[in-house]
């Protein structure tokens, strides 16, 4: 079997698969949901789900920092990797090496379901995968249901809102404060759950952004993530101190929410819109 990737690459697929090295957590998540965590023999530190399983298989570095010469040692028929999340000079040393690699980045929640069809293809798999992605069809359109029923309700209300969608920032980090800009899975995952990702026409996809510019875009609300940067209540107190007249904070709309849920792709889609729902609404 041969998959060309985001790169162009035209990568071999061995099968079957046995031997697999994954570089990216939610990757590595997606293959147990498969049914074929039992090919892995490497990942990375940050590849914690499903837990305990996952213990058992060796690490091989971070993302941004993988152990190139270890992973040739293991000799994967496959490596799994990530554009964003990996270094260009390791996927290059990795293949320069007659290594299979490929290489992904959904910046979609569709794409997301549609990376979860590959791995069925490459696995062998596409039963269990077409399960996933028909689960994640449905909530979508749920979702979309649910900003209709928004638009019809808040044109019935005696003062109608002047938009219907909530207005979303979304973080990633603290000190800087810095936020999900522009083509990001994050602000997909809000307008898919009925948000308005204000960010997004921003000129970059992850930066640095002074908290008084934050409000003057007068969001409806804010998210707290728990990754990449684990944020707590106690950074939500910044904004009802400095900010009371934002609509996030005049209506209690600081939001802690699950940073897996919003920013990593594949099985975990379905079950995530889901628990994003009620995070994302009025």
């Amino acid at each position: 079997m041969k998959i060309t990737d985001l790169t162009f690459a035209e990568v071999e697929i061995p099968q079957p698969l046995t031997r697999v090295v994954s570089l990216v957590p939610s990757v590595t998540e997606t293959l147990f949901a498969l049914g074929r965590g039992e090919t892995l023999v490497g990942r990375t530190r940050y590849c914690v789900s499903p837990d305990p399983e996952v213990r058992e298989i060796e690490k091989i570095g971070g993302t941004k920092d993988i152990d190139v010469e270890r992973i040739i040692q293991l000799n994967p028929q496959l490596v799994l990797a990530n554009k964003e999340e990996n270094r260009r000079a390791d996927i290059e040393a990795l293949r320069a090496a007659d290594l299979n690699v490929h290489v992904a980045q959904p910046t979609t929640v569709e794409e997301g379901l549609a990376y979860v069809s590959t791995c069925g293809r490459m696995f062998e798999v596409e039963d269990l995968a077409d399960a996933i992605v028909r689960n994640g069809a449905r909530e979508i359109v749920a979702a979309q249901e649910r900003t209709r029923e928004l638009e019809e309700h808040n044109s019935l209300r005696v003062t109608p809102r002047d938009h219907v969608r909530p207005r979303v920032v979304a973080f990633i980090w603290h000190d800087p404060w810095m936020v999900a800009g522009l083509d990001t899975y994050i602000g997909d995952m809000i307008r898919t759950l009925g948000g308005d990702h204000v960010l997004e026409q921003s000129t970059e996809r992850y930066f640095a952004m002074d908290p008084v510019d934050i409000a003057a875009l007068r969001p409806d609300i804010l998210l707290f993530p728990d990754e990449p940067y684990h944020f707590k209540e106690s950074d939500l107190q910044f904004w009802r101190d400095n900010f009371e007249d934002m609509p996030a904070v005049h209506d209690a709309r600081l939001r802690l929410c699950d940073g897996q849920d919003l920013c990593w792709f594949g099985s975990r889609i379905p079950d995530a819109l889901k628990r994003l729902a009620p995070v994302l609404a009025w």
